[in-house]
Order: structure tokens, then C-alpha cells, then sequence
């Protein structure tokens, strides 16, 4: 869980501060108050926030999926050199 969280805080800090100064900036350049840019800032960086967070736990189970599929592939694949190699050593003898 620990590493779930982990990859999902580090998917909302950097979404989250994306969001942020990209609205921050696009506020200023619009000419909008410095009070009202900083609101819509704010609120803009805690939504993208929330979206990466959900992206961050959504592509650690995509992940640990993946990871679990290989490695079931790569001992499958290990036995069945395993019988093979068994099955050519009883052969010779």
C-alpha cells in the first residue's frame, strides 16, 4: 500500500503543479486580478490533483498486473525447460 501511495502522491504532486501554473499563467495573461487568478490556481491545481491521484493508483495496479503476468510467463516457461530437460535426461539413460 505503501508504494501505492507513494506513486499516486508523485502522479498528484506533478499534475497538480502542472495545473497550477498553467492556469496561474493563463489568468495573468488574460489580465485577470491577482486575487481571482489565485483562486482559480488553486482550485484548478486541487481537481488535477484529485485526477492524478486516481491516475497515480489506476497505473500502479496496471503495473503490479503486469509484473504478476510475467512472472507467471517467465516460471511457466521455466518449468517447462525444467520437464524438458528432465525428460531428455531420462531418455539417454
Amino acid at each position: 500500500m505503501e508504494l501505492e501511495a507513494d506513486m499516486a502522491l508523485e502522479f498528484a504532486f506533478h499534475l497538480g503543479s502542472l495545473a497550477f501554473a498553467t492556469t496561474l499563467l493563463r489568468v495573468a495573461v488574460a489580465g485577470a486580478t491577482f486575487s481571482d487568478g489565485l483562486k482559480e490556481s488553486i482550485l484548478v491545481g486541487c481537481v488535477f490533483s484529485g485526477m492524478g491521484f486516481a491516475l497515480g493508483i489506476i497505473s500502479r495496479h496496471m503495473i503490479e498486473e503486469l509484473a504478476a503476468r510475467e512472472l507467471a510467463a517467465a516460471r511457466e516457461l521455466q518449468e517447462t525447460g525444467e520437464s524438458v530437460a528432465e525428460s531428455r535426461s531420462s531418455s539417454k539413460s
